[in-house]
């Protein structure tokens, strides 16, 4: 019983499952001006919250009904700031926070909003609800001096009171998405140590609750003209864990977050900043790491702490912006929200390569790329490919400008034959080419999309 739990575990982790791959796919922008999205909250596989820049002159909140493919614009009664922290218990009840430290609820999917807390000063990252009734908040201290505005909710977010104990701040404030959580008694939340040239922050824990005791661990890093900010915090467990900084730092720890060790980042970057982290409650022990450096974001995982690195190729449409916050269902199924400054936001979905099936379990004599059936097609076409033996295959789609704009596989894939249904919402008529590269082999054949 052991092994075959850990053969599936390690099938998983390493992108194959029976000639099913996992990987990162683009799902949608927001929609037009196509704002930055801070914040996001998955439901479920359906149900997407999520919270953005407030472009062009108003506040920006969507939700999703069907997974992120189609979003409607829901700020009836927001100030008209940039939105940071979201949380949603279902499509109906939502908390939104702002750059003013403000909270707003909703009970109607967003129709009408009620503001709910007020911190002039302050600054809203992160809000999170353990049931109906209980939740948490987290935002920053209104000065130095200050306690941090570490806030609990007993009566469905009507009331929010500041904890007793909350840590008091130095020269420092919270960071935006840097905390985690592996129940309501087990917290950490990362800081920015805003003195320029500063060379650590503080992790912030606690193990008792949010009413509880509160400690602190002071962890070296590489700082910069604005400071040193620990803006990323995964935890797999109450005892291990990992954080990123915005110097590139990345360190883990065994005994809860007390003492924390370098951990040598992934190969292959240049300067950069560690942007989010996620952490798996699951039997995978997996930990997801955003960076982005000189050659644009990067998503990576890893099963042990660091040790070795799984990279995670992201689709063309959000490798060119910065993967901002990360949240999993399950090992199987997560979503990432992307955007930065002079760019535009969206969600992207990690999870089995889209419509692509192992239709039998022959082994081909060669690499095949079949031509798509039908074509010309609307809305969706079908593809077929074969594979002599197991390894890393990659199916990419071109424009006629020779743009890569769509990723159908990216990992590795067993020996066999497969078909994939491709349905590209976002891509316009007009003439594309798919080519299939394996093992120095590349095949290209044409496709065209009317709609």
């Amino acid at each position: 019983m052991k092994k075959t739990a850990l053969l599936i575990i390690l099938l998983i982790i390493s992108n194959i499952a029976f000639g099913q791959t996992y990987q990162w796919t683009f799902v949608s922008y927001t929609p037009s001006p196509s704002p930055v999205v801070n914040s996001l909250c998955v439901v479920n596989q359906n149900i997407i919250w999520i919270a953005c820049d407030a472009a062009g002159g108003g506040a920006k909140v969507y939700r999703s009904l069907d997974g992120g493919l189609n979003w409607t614009l829901r700020v009836n009664g927001l100030a008209n700031q940039n939105s940071y922290g979201i949380y949603a218990l279902d499509s109906l009840t939502c908390f939104v926070g702002n750059t003013l430290g403000s909270l707003y609820r909703t009970t109607d999917g967003g129709l009408n909003w009620t503001q709910v807390l007020a911190v002039s000063g302050s600054f809203t990252n992160g809000i999170k609800m353990f049931n109906s009734d209980y939740g948490v908040y987290y935002g920053d201290p209104t000065g130095s001096g200050q306690p941090y505005q570490f806030r609990v909710t007993t009566n469905g977010g009507l009331n929010w009171n500041l904890v007793p104990g909350a840590p008091i701040a130095g020269n420092e404030y919270g960071v935006i998405n840097a905390w985690d959580w592996t129940d309501s008694s087990h917290f950490w939340i990362g800081s920015a140590n805003i003195t320029a040239g500063a060379t650590n922050a503080k992790i912030y824990r606690t193990a008792t609750g949010y009413y509880g005791t509160w400690l602190s661990t002071t962890v070296s890093g590489t700082g910069g003209t604005s400071g040193c900010y620990y803006q990323a915090v995964g935890f797999i467990n109450n005892n291990q864990g990992m954080i990123g900084s915005s110097g590139g730092d990345i360190k883990k720890t065994t005994d809860g977050g007390t003492t924390f060790l370098t951990v040598t980042p992934p190969s292959g970057l240049g300067p950069n900043s560690i942007m989010n982290m996620t952490g798996l409650k699951d039997a995978s022990n997996t930990i997801r790491v955003s960076i982005v450096d000189t050659g644009g974001a990067k998503m990576f995982s890893t099963t042990n702490l660091g040790t070795t690195w799984i990279n995670e190729p992201l689709p063309i449409q959000a490798s060119s912006q910065t993967i901002n916050h990360i949240q999993f269902i399950d090992a199987t199924l997560g979503y990432a929200a992307f955007g930065q400054s002079g760019g535009v936001g969206g969600i992207i979905k990690y999870a089995s390569s889209s419509g692509i099936t192992n239709t039998n379990n022959e082994i081909p004599n060669g690499y095949i790329l079949k031509q798509n059936y039908p074509n010309p097609f609307n809305p969706s076409t079908n593809i077929e490919f074969s594979i002599p033996k197991s390894g890393f295959v990659t199916l990419k789609i071109y424009n006629s400008l020779g743009k890569e704009v769509d990723v159908l596989v990216n990992g590795n894939i067993s020996a066999g034959n497969y078909t994939i249904t491709y349905t590209p919402e976002y891509l316009v008529s007009g003439i594309y080419y798919y080519r299939l590269s394996a093992d120095n082999n590349i095949i290209t054949k044409k496709m065209i999309l009317v709609k």
